[in-house]
C-alpha cells in the first residue's frame, strides 16, 4: 500500500475523529479547512443557517455549500467567512488588493470594485469570479511587467498563469505554495494574456509607444525586477515586518468579501479606490449606499476579528469611524459628502469606462 501524503493523513484522521467520511475528508483537506498542524473544529454552530447567510452576505457564493462549512464548524458567527491558510497565500490575496486598487480606481464597471464579483473562499485558495467584461484587464493589470512608461515594476511580483481546464486561470506565486484562481462570469471565457510591446513602435497618433516587457513569462525564478519590488512590500530590510504581517491579514480579509465591498459602487457603477504607497487601502464613494451600513456589515463579517490563536486584532485606543483597523493594517472606507454628477453626465462615464474593457 503506498504512502498517504499529508491531506490523505489529515482525512484520515479527521474521520476517525468526527464520523466523517474518508471522501468528505479528503476533500476538505484539500480545501485548507482541515489540518494537522491545527486542531480540528469541535464547535458546532446551534444556527448554520445564520452563520451561512453572513457569508453569503459577504462573498456572494452559494447559499448550500457555505451552510455545509457551518455546519462542519468551519465557519461561525465570530468568523463566517473562511481566512486564508497560510501567510504566503494572505501575502498574494493582500497584493491583489493593492494592485487592483491602483488599476481600477474610478474604473470599474457594475460595482465590481475589483473586479470581482463573488469568491468561493476556500482557506488554501480563493476562487475569484470577474466581471465578464472586466476578466481579461483584471488579468493584465495583476501579471507583473516592466513598463518603461511608468519607470518600474507594474503587477503582482512572482505571479504566474497557468490555464485551468474547463477554464479560467490558476495563478501562483512563484517558490511558493501560494495561487488563486480566477474564473469568469462568462461561461465560454478564453483567457487573452498580455504581450510584450517593444519600445519605439508607433501608435495611430505617431506617439512612439512605450516599452512593455511581461515578467510572467519566467516560470520558476523571479526577475530582480520582482525581487526588489517584493522587498518593498515585504518591509525589508526594516523592523516594519509585524506590520506587513498585519496589513496583509487585513486586506486579504477584504478580497475574500466582495459582495460588501462592491456596495461602494451601486450609485454609479465605480468607486475610487486607491492606496498609499504599501501601507494600506482606500475605498471611496460619492452618494448612495450609507456608509454606516456598509461598516456595519463589513463588522459583522469578522473583518477584524482577531483569528484564533493569532495574537492580533483592532487597536481599542483607535476609534476613527472611517477606518478599520488590524493591528497596524489599515483600510478606509468612507462616503464622501457631495456628489456633483448627474445621471446623464453617469451614463457618459459608464460608456466611456466600459471601452476600456470592450474593444
Amino acid at each position: 500500500m503506498s504512502k498517504k501524503d499529508k491531506h490523505g493523513r489529515t482525512a484520515d484522521a479527521y474521520s476517525k475523529a468526527t464520523g466523517a467520511s474518508y471522501v468528505a475528508s479528503r476533500s476538505w483537506a484539500e480545501q485548507g479547512f482541515i489540518s494537522l498542524r491545527n486542531p480540528f473544529p469541535t464547535h458546532r454552530n446551534e444556527s448554520p443557517e445564520s452563520v451561512a447567510k453572513l457569508c453569503v452576505e459577504a462573498t456572494g457564493w452559494d447559499e448550500g455549500e457555505c451552510q455545509k462549512w457551518a455546519e462542519e464548524g468551519f465557519i461561525s458567527a465570530t468568523h463566517p467567512i473562511p481566512d486564508a491558510s497560510s501567510a504566503p497565500q494572505r501575502h498574494l490575496e493582500a497584493y491583489l488588493v493593492h494592485v487592483l486598487a491602483d488599476a481600477l480606481r474610478d474604473g470599474q464597471l457594475d460595482s465590481a470594485v475589483f473586479g470581482v464579483t463573488r469568491v468561493r473562499a476556500l482557506p488554501s485558495f480563493p476562487v475569484l469570479y470577474l466581471h465578464a467584461d472586466m476578466a481579461d484587464v483584471v488579468v493584465s493589470e495583476i501579471l507583473p511587467r516592466f513598463e518603461a512608461g511608468y519607470g518600474g515594476l507594474q503587477g503582482v511580483p512572482g505571479l504566474r498563469p497557468a490555464p485551468v481546464p474547463g477554464g479560467g486561470l490558476d495563478l501562483r506565486l512563484v517558490g511558493t505554495g501560494a495561487r488563486i484562481r480566477v474564473m469568469s462570469e462568462r461561461a465560454d471565457w478564453e483567457p487573452v494574456l498580455p504581450g510584450d510591446v517593444p519600445p519605439g513602435d508607433e501608435t495611430e497618433d505617431g506617439e512612439d509607444y512605450q516599452e512593455v516587457r511581461q515578467l510572467w513569462h519566467s516560470e520558476e525564478s523571479l526577475d530582480p525586477l520582482e525581487t526588489d519590488e517584493l522587498r518593498f512590500w515585504n518591509m525589508e530590510p526594516t523592523s516594519r515586518r509585524k506590520e506587513a504581517v498585519e496589513r496583509n491579514w487585513l486586506l486579504s480579509r477584504i478580497l475574500r468579501r466582495p459582495a460588501i465591498v462592491n456596495l461602494a459602487g451601486n450609485s454609479h457603477g465605480w468607486a475610487n479606490t486607491y492606496t498609499h504607497a504599501c501601507e494600506d487601502v482606500v475605498i471611496e464613494w460619492c452618494c448612495g449606499e450609507d456608509p454606516q451600513y456598509v461598516k456595519y456589515k463589513l463588522l459583522e463579517s469578522g473583518l477584524v476579528e482577531p483569528p484564533a490563536g493569532v495574537d492580533i486584532g483592532p487597536d481599542p485606543n483607535v476609534k476613527h469611524p472611517e477606518t478599520f483597523y488590524f493591528g497596524s493594517g489599515r483600510a478606509y472606507v468612507r462616503r464622501l459628502s457631495d456628489c456633483r454628477i448627474s445621471e446623464s453626465s453617469a451614463v457618459r462615464i459608464r460608456e466611456r469606462i466600459r471601452e476600456r474593457y470592450v474593444r
